[in-house]
């Protein structure tokens, strides 16, 4: 097999892998429970810790309901599912807070930090790029090149350069995501949509916009 046919058939979109009815379904509810649990418990943040989690679980147990009933059915329509890359981000913050004590010091924060501004920065410049593929502005179709192994095979290479430059525990979330997205194929068979959903890109954009206010103009963004 010469170098072109394996190319070929390395970025071909004819034999994607599609998620079954049932996981489609599980995708949807199960990650915007998470997703809106998550919100919940942040803005209750100034509530007692049992009321905090009385109302993400609240929130998590009516996004499971069936139907119309159900906030998922409704922001589905909109946002279509979360993403890998949304439900590991809400795990994960979920975890640090259980974890946190009281005026404890995490001397890796700033890492942290530093590798979820690089993430941040791709997941902008990704969304635009599928914006603009929407609007049809490029040859080919990039979101469709998300069904192909190829595309799985260039994000784990630029994973693993990530993880080796970075060296934190959020320079692997990546790796989470591609291996999840792997073996299910959630949320709709497609990388992209493993790795950015549109309320993601729109958190992202208002977090990116709001730190350059803040570097900018400090007296008027301090709350």
């Amino acid at each position: 097999m010469d170098s072109s046919a394996f190319f070929r058939i390395l970025f071909s979109t004819g034999n994607a892998l599609l998620p079954g009815t049932t996981a489609l379904w599980w995708a949807l509810h199960l990650g915007w429970a998470i997703v809106l649990g998550c919100g919940v418990r942040s803005l209750a943040e100034r509530f007692a810790w049992r009321h905090r989690s009385a109302l993400g679980w609240l929130a998590l147990i009516w996004t499971l309901l069936p139907g119309a009933l159900s906030p998922a059915y409704w922001l589905g329509l909109v946002f279509q599912s979360p993403s890998l890359m949304s439900v590991f981000l809400c795990v994960g913050w979920l975890l640090q807070q259980a974890r946190r004590a009281p005026n404890a010091l995490d001397l890796n924060a700033a890492a942290h930090a530093r590798s979820l501004s690089v993430l941040q920065g791709f997941g902008v410049l990704l969304g635009w790029v599928l914006l603009l593929d929407t609007l049809a502005w490029f040859p080919v179709s990039v979101y469709a090149w998300g069904f192909g192994a190829g595309a799985v095979a260039v994000a784990a290479v630029m994973a693993a350069l990530f993880w080796l430059q970075q060296g934190t525990r959020a320079s692997g979330l990546p790796f989470c995501v591609l291996a999840l997205f792997v073996l299910t194929r959630l949320p709709s068979g497609n990388l992209w949509d493993a790795l950015l959903d549109p309320l993601l890109w729109l958190t992202l954009q208002f977090g990116w916009l709001f730190s350059v206010l803040r570097r900018r103009w400090p007296a008027a963004t301090r709350v």
